[in-house]
């Protein structure tokens, strides 16, 4: 087997973490993908992988070689696109994953465009509003609302998810509608999982009001809070994107509107130890492009309203 072949399955092992979910990508046994990475080894005269029943972890010498191999395959893909097609005929397979409401509100919406201007391209989108893990899961870019928790990541900032607190007219009229944060606690809200149940907001005075509310009703996925607050449940404290049409055709209404809620950057994020090839810059220059006429997701200028 050539080295270069042997190149890509050890970085697949590194990147899935096992030699089984290798094996079964490339449709052969875990004993041939071992022998692959034993052969590497040889080659290289150096231990690449220590080995136990259940894992593996990189040696130091593993690391480096890792490190140098993607960036030789991460060269050679793009080397290859650039050679094959021009840059309007990009293609290829892309994996990308997105909260599960962005994706369908504004992400789907968005493809028929940009197919239109690379129509060899494809895509695999993954909706899960759980952070996937991209090494992992394969995937080669991801939508990500909120502050960055992994350093690792290499991220660009290509909107703002800004945020309100909503409620349907029917919950109001039921319920009253409250006139300060601390009115909520008198309340019933619903709840992203993902949030949590300490809400802030910024007053008139520029001063941080941070208040705890009781969740009638929390979910893990953004589509069903949206639901339940369109049924007249709570209460929500959410960004305006997955409210968009509800907010214009009156289902949900904008309350506490004296107080500002901090906003939350939009980013896309890839794989950390790589640079984006050419399709995922294609991708990611669409969706900035897009967004950037967008009033619910467009980048706040410096200084702007809502900073």
């Amino acid at each position: 087997m050539d080295r270069l072949r042997l190149m890509e399955t050890f970085c697949r092992v590194v990147e899935s973490g096992s030699f089984s979910a290798v094996a079964r990508e490339e449709m052969t046994t875990q004993s041939a993908i071992s022998k692959h990475v034993q052969a590497l080894e040889h080659l290289l005269g150096a231990r690449l992988l220590v080995r136990s029943t259940r894992s593996h972890s990189l040696t130091e010498a593993g690391q480096l070689y890792y490190e140098r191999c993607r960036q030789v395959l991460d060269t050679l893909d793009e080397a290859r696109i650039e050679v094959q097609r021009a840059e309007h005929d990009i293609a290829g397979l892309l994996r990308v994953s997105a909260p599960a409401a962005f994706g369908r509100l504004h992400i789907v919406p968005r493809l028929k465009d940009f197919y239109e201007r690379y129509p060899r391209m494809r895509i695999d989108l993954v909706l899960d509003d759980a952070f996937v893990d991209l090494v992992a899961a394969g995937v080669d870019v991801a939508f990500r609302v909120g502050e960055l928790k992994d350093s690792r990541l290499v991220a660009r900032r290509i909107g703002t998810a800004r945020r309100a607190v909503l409620a349907a007219p029917d919950y109001l009229a039921r319920h009253g509608e409250p006139q300060h944060p601390y009115d909520l606690a008198k309340h019933h809200c619903v709840l992203f999982t993902g949030i949590g149940n300490e809400w802030t907001f910024v007053g008139e005075d520029d001063r941080p009001v941070t208040v705890r509310v009781d969740a009638r009703f929390q979910s893990n996925t953004s589509e069903a809070t949206r639901q339940a607050v369109c049924e007249g449940l709570g209460i929500s404290y959410s960004t305006t994107w997955i409210y968009g049409a509800d907010i214009r055709e009156g289902r949900v209404r904008p309350i506490l509107t004296r107080f500002r809620l901090p906003p939350l950057p939009l980013n896309v994020v890839f794989q950390p130890a790589r640079r984006p090839s050419l399709k995922v810059n294609a991708f990611v220059n669409h969706f900035a492009d897009a967004f950037a006429q967008d009033p619910d997701i467009a980048p706040m200028l410096e200084g702007g309203a809502g900073n």
